[in-house]
């Protein structure tokens, strides 16, 4: 018979001392001892599911019971903690601490045995104080390797102190040595064991330790893969909550690697984790990039984990994204209203009027309304309802135009070559303020350089004046820094807005494609990036404000024409 000792190693059990797990042999040696033998409690801890053997700790217990045996004490209760630390969980979370203490004010046994005390716990502002509790309680606290811990003398308290203080100096050690071992595995690009991230699986592929025992690497669980990649586009490209999307898994009948089912919480994990994009990642350590472990690539996860940052209730009022992914109106979360202000909500409304013939007639119909109007929560001289329809097809000609407009006639010549020439005005301006600069500060080294002559009585210039150029030459030497700063910002902030609207024309061009035959979420997603704000008001007076890169873009794409295209009604759509 074998045990898993602490460091994992595996130690064989010589066959006499096996007998001492028998229950049955161990029951009759109990059975020899007087009636008055004292009576022990046994207490047992292991740190790790992994010292624990077919469900018992060996090792402690026959060394407990042997011990037992040796001194003529009786048995009368037995504690195992499988897989506890004893430096993380508090004696008051651990359940057979509790149970030995209820037992002992019960006055049911005398002495409390460990293996060593460090089975008590690891905490040093804690544990000595456990130790001592039993001794306050009438009970004598013993190990088979230290012996008894008496706090009858300041001496003995501090020894209790010291033992358990160098126990939790023990705990710290090793847990830095298996993160440090944890960080160099992964940072060689291995696996080094936890729980397995949905969309992988743990395989062997003949790689062994340095005690020669197989390990396992991950790699890609196509199926659950797919499954990923969908999560993270349909986050990205639809706009789907993490419940939504839990929602759609547990349709499907799919469970996590536990087999639970799939939580929002789950689904935030899962976007949130960037080793999807190739990387092994723990707390303190990430591996190099590795293409074979790559289930979305990083623009993707980027998208997903903004839309999941705009879905944050922190950032309520910034979101232009429906608050719920299963809303069936085109502009929830765009809509505001135009005289109040208020976000409007998108809903299904249920009509019901009478024809002539006095027919009663009854549907839902899609309206967007304005809630702090209907509720009397603010001054409003707006609609409360304006059906969605009409809203969504004067926002629907306005994207109509823009996105025929670059069919027709592309510009991205155009742009480029807008962009170099206001590009390069800048960079002359820059020149200038630098040359200048130059100037400045030669007439105030010039000057400065006149102070000893001056002093000496060799210069041109008398003191007062010299003092007056020094200070005028200051002046215009701050002045030429500040313009020079300025137009250095103005030349990045322009490389910046260049690069968006690059970004903008290539998304246009893609959009322009997609629109039409896209679903209503993706829609959605689209209009949401392209879209800062749609403004109702009475009679379907409708204001559509670009985001502004997007204006940016048009003022480029199309100098002809002003940024402002007058009408805002059910024939002609309003941009601003």
């Amino acid at each position: 018979m074998k045990y898993t000792n602490q460091y994992g190693e595996s130690i064989p059990i010589a066959q006499t001392d096996e007998v001492w797990l028998n229950d049955s042999f161990f029951a009759r040696e109990m059975d020899k001892l007087p009636p008055d033998a004292p009576r022990a409690g046994l207490a047992y801890r292991v740190s790790t599911k992994g010292q624990v053997d077919h469900d018992d700790i060996p090792m402690q217990k026959i060394e407990c019971r042997k011990f037992c045996a040796q001194h003529g004490w009786r048995v009368m209760l037995e504690k195992a903690e499988k897989g506890v630390s004893g430096s993380k969980v508090s004696a008051s979370k651990r359940d057979a601490i509790q149970e030995l203490k209820a037992e002992a004010e019960k006055g049911n046994f005398d002495i409390l045995l460990v293996f060593m005390f460090d089975r008590l716990g690891r905490i040093e502002s804690e544990t000595p104080y456990v130790v001592e509790w039993f001794v306050k309680h009438g009970v004598q606290v013993w190990s088979v390797r230290e012996g008894e811990q008496r706090i009858d003398s300041h001496t003995d308290k501090l020894i209790n102190y010291i033992r358990f203080w160098q126990a939790a100096g023990e705990s710290e050690k090793t847990s830095e040595r298996v993160s440090t071992r944890i960080q160099q595995l992964n940072s060689s690009g291995h696996y080094a064991g936890g729980t397995v991230p949905y969309g992988y699986r743990a395989v062997n592929k003949d790689r062994v330790n340095k005690k020669g025992q197989p390990v396992r690497d991950l790699e890609i669980d196509s199926e659950e893969a797919e499954v990923v990649r969908e999560l993270f586009m349909r986050t990205a490209n639809e706009g789907y909550s993490s419940y939504a999307l839990a929602a759609m898994l547990e349709n499907r009948g799919l469970r996590t690697h536990s087999g639970a089912q799939f939580t929002s919480t789950h689904i935030l994990r899962i976007l949130r984790h960037e080793g999807y994009t190739g990387y092994i990642i723990t707390k303190s350590a990430k591996s190099p990039h590795m293409p074979e472990l790559q289930i979305v690539d990083q623009d993707l996860f980027e998208q997903a984990n903004k839309m999941v940052d705009v879905r944050c209730t922190a950032n309520a009022e910034a979101r232009r994204v429906a608050q719920k992914s299963e809303n069936n109106t085109l502009l929830a979360g765009l809509v505001y209203c135009a005289h109040c202000g208020a976000r409007m909500s998108g809903f299904m409304h249920k009509d019901r009027y009478k024809l002539r013939d006095g027919t009663i007639v009854e549907g839902m119909k899609p309206k967007y309304n304005c809630f702090q109007r209907a509720q009397h929560l603010r001054e409003c001289d707006g609609q409360a309802l304006y059906l969605a329809d009409r809203v969504d097809g004067i926002v629907l000609a306005v994207v109509r135009e823009v996105f025929d407009s670059i069919r027709r006639e592309p510009r991205d010549k155009l742009l480029e070559q807008k962009i170099r020439q206001e590009g390069g005005a800048k960079k002359k301006q820059k020149q200038q303020a630098e040359k200048k600069l130059q100037e400045c500060e030669r007439a105030l080294g010039r000057y400065e350089d006149e102070v000893l002559k001056c002093l000496e009585g060799r210069s041109q210039f008398s003191q007062d004046m010299l003092s007056r150029l020094i200070a005028k030459a200051e002046g215009e030497l701050r002045s030429a820094r500040q313009e020079y700063a300025a137009i250095s910002a103005q030349i990045e902030d322009e490389r910046e807005i260049a690069h968006r609207i690059r970004m903008c024309y290539n998304q246009f061009c893609g959009w322009a494609e997609e629109f039409e035959l896209a679903s209503l979420p993706r829609k959605r997603m689209i209009l949401a990036q392209l879209i800062d704000k749609v403004e109702v008001g009475r009679g379907y007076e409708v204001t559509v404000r670009l985001n502004m890169s997007y204006r940016q873009f048009l003022d480029l794409a199309r100098p002809d024409k002003k940024p402002e295209i007058a009408q805002a009604n059910d024939e002609n759509g309003k941009v601003a």
